[in-house]
């Protein structure tokens, strides 16, 4: 506790630390990755550089982001440019600074590497969302996977997964701590070519995308983002002996009354969010959906707390889409 993103707020601490880790006689290069600041009114990115450069890092990491903000809005590659800059200025030009903030694409990393002066940049989501990325990185051209392509990407991380953990139930039951989680990623993924989209300025991965109408069955089973749908992929791709066989039972699935009622189920979100407002634990923090299994509810909120929480939601969300982030 105290050892994340917390340490921002402490220049010199955080320098210390790297500075033993530098000092103990491993001989491995030390890197740091750190955000903005931990809030937006203080953000100290430049100070906590100075320290971490100090104390001899072979690298850092800079997300455009505070703490805070999570990714409620684009990162701010201005002030990873600033901080690239400073450095320089400062003696430390040697040291690779990389920059971190919603890369999808190959083209907008190399808009970012142009504009802001980082060495390199690091992905995140966008790795998660399109592990092709790096693909992408190397031949400097777009991808752009049909759905048969991504099934077989798919299926290689299942086939992954059992070599990893086995291929047995104990295996299957591990890799389920992580194979439908991963779905929620992959289901964001768009095709956006660079003739079309390198000349927009804000960031792919913050682009609110809804489900087009008019593709298939099994690309709309892909683009699911309901957690039932992504336990049948999973679930598909663990039984599959092979690529086509686990497209033609993903698009049995895709077909299937089964994942239409999930569709539909998916829609209905009114009565989720009543669910969770009205269940109040008795710290007084509003609980998370599938955590409270064995737990007695606490007393539930009144239709004026309920309708309160509404307004503060809507608020924060229209504050949130002013300013160009996304609303989660």
């Amino acid at each position: 506790r105290g050892l994340g993103s917390s340490l921002l707020r402490s220049p010199k601490k955080l320098g210390n630390l790297v500075r033993g880790l530098v000092e103990n006689d491993s001989n491995l290069p030390v890197t740091v990755k750190i955000r903005l600041g931990c809030e937006a009114d203080t953000i100290n990115v430049h100070d906590v550089m100075t320290e971490i450069l100090h104390a001899g890092a072979s690298a850092i990491t800079v997300h455009g982001r505070t703490a805070q903000q999570g990714y409620s809005k684009p990162a701010d590659w201005k002030l990873i440019q600033t901080a690239v800059l400073e450095a320089n200025q400062n003696g430390y030009g040697h040291i690779p600074i990389i920059g971190n903030g919603d890369i999808l694409t190959h083209y907008e990393a190399t808009r970012r590497m142009e504009q802001s002066s980082v060495h390199s940049v690091m992905v995140g989501r966008g790795a998660l969302i399109k592990p092709w990325i790096f693909k992408e990185f190397n031949s400097k051209q777009d991808w752009l996977p049909d759905v048969q392509q991504r099934i077989e990407i798919y299926r290689t991380l299942t086939i992954y997964m059992k070599e990893h953990f086995g291929d047995d139930d104990m295996g299957r039951k591990k890799s389920w701590n992580f194979l439908p989680w991963h779905f929620e990623f992959f289901a964001r993924y768009m095709p956006y070519p660079e003739e079309e989209h390198v000349c927009m300025e804000n960031p792919l991965i913050q682009k609110r995308i809804d489900i087009p109408t008019s593709i298939s069955p099994l690309e709309t089973l892909l683009m699911s983002r309901c957690s039932d749908a992504h336990n049948l992929i999973a679930n598909a791709l663990w039984e599959s002996d092979s690529n086509h066989d686990a497209f033609l039972k993903l698009n049995t699935i895709a077909e299937s009354h089964e994942f239409q009622q999930i569709i539909i189920n998916g829609n209905q979100s009114d009565g989720r969010e009543d669910e969770v407002l009205t269940n109040l634990p008795k710290k007084g923090k509003a609980g998370q959906w599938e955590k409270r299994r064995g737990r007695n509810p606490g007393p539930k909120r009144t239709e004026e707390e309920i309708a309160k929480i509404r307004e503060e939601r809507a608020a924060k969300k229209a504050g949130i889409l002013a300013q160009g982030g996304v609303w989660p």
